[in-house]
């Protein structure tokens, strides 16, 4: 008989997550979409199992492995961009075969990975600038312009896993300030700034999505507080259309949903929402199932996000502490992002929620991170029992 290894409460949580996506994906696509995702999941399953037992202390060194390989999928991107769905989309995706895979997913988490291990490794060196930007801002701002210029809403995702890593590791709150924050109050009033100047050919090359990002934000402006310093006359409202489209039917299908739902696979909004199986599959999902089943499956994110914190308190060593808060905390937000969208709290960002909506390489990288989750609950649970015995 296999043995089970780790957390149980995590474990459940994963295999819950899986099968409400089962669910919702062949509500929203059908048999083929069910096809092919179910093969994805059964890989993902697979990758829990295999780091569950992988021991995480590797990763000091296997998470330097990981970033570079990260780092150069995503120059490759840049340099041979894939033709994946021939759209606005096809610079985040590399065709393996048959396969497409999305190389910011395994960045991001492999970013956490490393960032983790710096501030373990190199904890009392860090408290000079220069080392603090070799090992924590370099790396960073390496992977975020990599890829902003197609997925602004990963930057914006990892750069507050890694301000909150950096401020839970215990680094000095002055230092913290003096080091990142007033570093990214510069880089942020240069983004703004480049936001308020006119089209400018160069820039507008290395940010294709520019044009996208002052779109929405005019928009937001013209039907909320009317800020001036974006100039207007650049504003197109056709640009705008297919991004209201989607919020307006990802509200008027949480609408329809009412407390209770339609039922599953009654969904009608799933025909309407372009993105129904991964970018909006949390609409569909209080849609068929009500406001009781999302709120349902945001407590067991919740309760997984909980778990992280319970085990991260009984760790007695930093490195797998940061890893559990960083790791998780990625899944949290990501999930938090996913569902701000559908609700129309922040703008359309693109970010799938973890393990449950369609997706390969989101499944697989989600998974691998669960995994590595589970083997740190198992050492930090034997390393209690050795105590206590």
């Amino acid at each position: 008989m296999v043995k089970i290894f780790g957390d149980k409460i995590i474990w459940s949580v994963s295999i819950l997550l899986f099968l409400i996506s089962v669910l919702l994906v062949y509500s929203s696509g059908g048999y083929d979409s069910l096809s092919i995702h179910i093969t994805h999941l059964v890989m993902g399953l697979g990758l829990i199992f295999i780091f569950s037992r992988f021991n995480y202390k590797y990763f000091t060194n296997l998470s330097f492995i990981l970033l570079f390989i990260s780092v150069a999928l995503l120059l490759w991107l840049i340099i041979n961009p894939s033709s994946y769905r021939g759209d606005i989309l096809a610079g985040r995706w590399i065709k393996l075969g048959f396969i497409s895979f999305q190389p910011s997913e395994l960045a991001k988490y492999s970013l956490v990975l490393f960032i983790c291990r710096n501030l373990f490794m190199y904890k009392e060196s860090l408290f000079l600038f220069r080392s603090f930007f070799l090992y924590i801002i370099l790396p960073s701002l390496i992977v975020c312009s990599l890829i902003i210029q197609s997925n602004l809403s990963t930057v914006i995702l990892i750069v507050g896993v890694v301000f909150f890593i950096v401020f839970i590791s215990g680094y000095p709150f002055v230092l913290f300030c003096k080091h990142l924050i007033f570093p990214s109050c510069i880089g942020f009033g240069l983004f703004l700034t480049i936001l308020c100047l006119p089209p400018i050919q160069i820039i507008d090359q290395l940010l294709p999505r520019l044009t996208t990002w002052k779109n929405r934000i005019c928009a937001k402006e013209i039907e909320t507080i009317p800020f001036t310093w974006i100039d207007h006359s650049q504003y197109d409202p056709n640009q705008n259309h297919n991004n209201n489209y989607q919020i307006n039917n990802a509200l008027a299908a949480i609408h329809s949903g009412g407390l209770f739902g339609k039922g599953a696979g009654k969904s009608y909004y799933k025909r309407l929402l372009p993105d129904s199986k991964s970018d909006f599959i949390f609409a569909i999902l209080i849609e068929e199932y009500g406001l009781i089943g999302g709120v349902a499956v945001l407590l067991l994110y919740l309760l997984f996000y909980q778990r992280i914190i319970v085990l991260s308190i009984k760790s007695q060593e930093d490195f797998p502490r940061l890893l559990l808060l960083g790791l998780g905390s990625i899944v949290m937000f990501q999930a938090l992002l996913h569902m701000g969208v559908s609700v129309n709290l922040i703008p359309v960002t693109g970010q799938t929620l973890p393990l449950i909506s369609k997706g390969g390489s989101s499944v697989w990288v989600t998974s691998l991170a669960f995994g590595i989750i589970i083997n740190i609950s198992h050492q930090i649970n034997n390393q209690i029992n050795t105590n206590n015995a």
